[in-house]
């Protein structure tokens, strides 16, 4: 999710970029060690210099003969979390240092019998960390796919001996866990045996509680949620009608709700 705020003024942010042969990207010709600012608004995936985390994550989405890899520098960046070696982020001004020379099927590393991968021994496609036989991962030894993580048979975890999926927690078999060595889903404490728990040792399932409200978590519309909590990361008003049908929702909680992210966010600062 995109923050509404750039990293500092003089915070510079490492990564990778890639551009055709001629060093073009989307028709913008870049020169090596030449700062470049973008004129318009930030948006990931729209407008902006685009960049990677990871060394493998522009051959996530540059497949052509001819593509050439780059460590780069960017400041006023908006960062996204999303895990996985094709991790990617936003920037207001960019340049290009050193060349990275790609071997084989497109891999910086050594011994993979996939491509596109910047580690060792892999297996899979588009992985940065070592010894992977899924796709698109950024940690160590993972089985499944999009993990950031070590030692994950699961999808998209940023923990580590995942495996279920979603989990930034370690150690889970259930999907979507913050917390440790959990077997249910969506617990944020350790060692839950049910589900959205955020105590500890817990066998029954925590109750669904949406502003204040219990409701139930199988007819949700979470899509509506996460566009809602988007919504609140921001400082600007927004018409609350569209999100009225959240169980428990009224404008009157809606805008004492975004009054308070914001009340906090300003006290981080």
């Amino acid at each position: 999710m995109e923050k509404n705020e750039l990293t500092p003024a003089g915070k510079i942010i490492t990564g990778y970029k890639a551009t055709d042969e001629n060093m073009c990207c989307r028709g913008f010709q870049f020169e090596l060690g030449k700062w470049y600012e973008h004129d318009g608004e930030l948006s990931l995936c729209n407008s902006g210099f685009h960049f990677c985390e990871y060394k493998s994550g522009p051959l996530c989405y540059y497949i052509e003969k001819g593509t050439r890899l780059f460590k780069c520098e960017a400041e006023f960046v908006l960062l996204s979390k999303f895990p996985g070696a094709d991790l990617k982020h936003v920037a207001k001004k960019i340049r290009l240092l050193d060349e990275i020379k790609l071997t084989g099927n497109m891999n910086t590393g050594d011994w993979n019998a996939g491509d596109r991968n910047t580690g060792d021994w892999n297996a899979g496609d588009r992985n940065t960390g070592n010894g992977n036989t899924g796709n698109g991962n950024a940690g160590d030894r993972n089985t499944g796919d999009r993990n950031t993580g070590d030692w994950n048979t699961g999808d998209r975890n940023t923990g580590n001996g995942n495996t279920g999926n979603g989990n930034t927690g370690n150690g889970n078999a259930g999907d979507r866990n913050t917390g440790d060595r959990n077997t249910g889903d969506g617990n944020t404490g350790n060692g839950n045996a049910g589900n959205y728990n955020s105590g500890f040792f817990n066998i029954k399932d925590a109750p669904f509680i949406v502003f204040g409200v219990k409701a139930d978590r199988k007819v949700f519309d979470y899509n509506l949620a996460n566009e809602l909590a988007e919504k609140l990361s921001y400082d600007y008003e927004f018409d609350t009608t569209p999100y009225l049908s959240i169980p428990g929702a009224t404008k009157k909680k809606i805008k004492r709700l975004h009054a308070e992210h914001i009340r906090l966010r300003k006290r981080k600062k």
